[in-house]
């Protein structure tokens, strides 16, 4: 038990400072950082637009995380915020040219996913995926308190 403790923790550390380094290393062309990433696929999945609470949610990061992302992408000129006059409740959308970098981004992701995808069947792919939602689904009840 307490080795797959240790190898199930040593590989998701591992998987995601190695997907930190893709996108940051992805992300420079375009002046942008690894946690930008995430807000601006979502953006370019939401055309309704989305606010920084929806992107909390999705992003699952902090306000204060979501909040420098959406800056870094105002500045850059990929998002636009409408004119509520509430910071939370207005809705964030991408830009034309934040779409450009959005279509490109989810190329590089496919690329990304096929090739971290070689050697696996589609069977073992489904097997591995419902796996590990499964494990993150009870680590979340673990966390709110609950036991199965």
């Amino acid at each position: 038990m307490i080795q797959r403790f240790e190898e199930f923790t040593s590989n998701i550390s591992q998987a995601y400072k190695y997907i930190i380094k893709i996108k940051s290393h992805e992300m420079t062309e375009y002046g942008l950082k690894a946690s930008n990433v995430t807000c601006l696929f979502y953006l370019g999945k939401n055309g309704d637009g989305l606010t920084a609470t929806e992107l909390c949610n999705l992003c699952m990061e902090d306000k204060a995380g979501v909040s420098k992302s959406l800056a870094t992408l105002k500045e850059k000129g990929y998002v636009i915020q409408e004119d509520s006059g509430k910071k939370y409740k207005s809705k964030y959308f991408i830009t034309s040219e934040g779409k450009t970098v959005f279509d490109e981004i989810s190329l590089i992701i496919g690329q990304v996913v096929a090739k971290v995808g070689e050697g696996l069947t589609d069977e073992e792919r489904t097997t591995f995926y419902k796996a590990l939602g499964t494990i993150v689904g009870n680590l979340e009840k673990l966390c709110e308190g609950k036991e199965n």
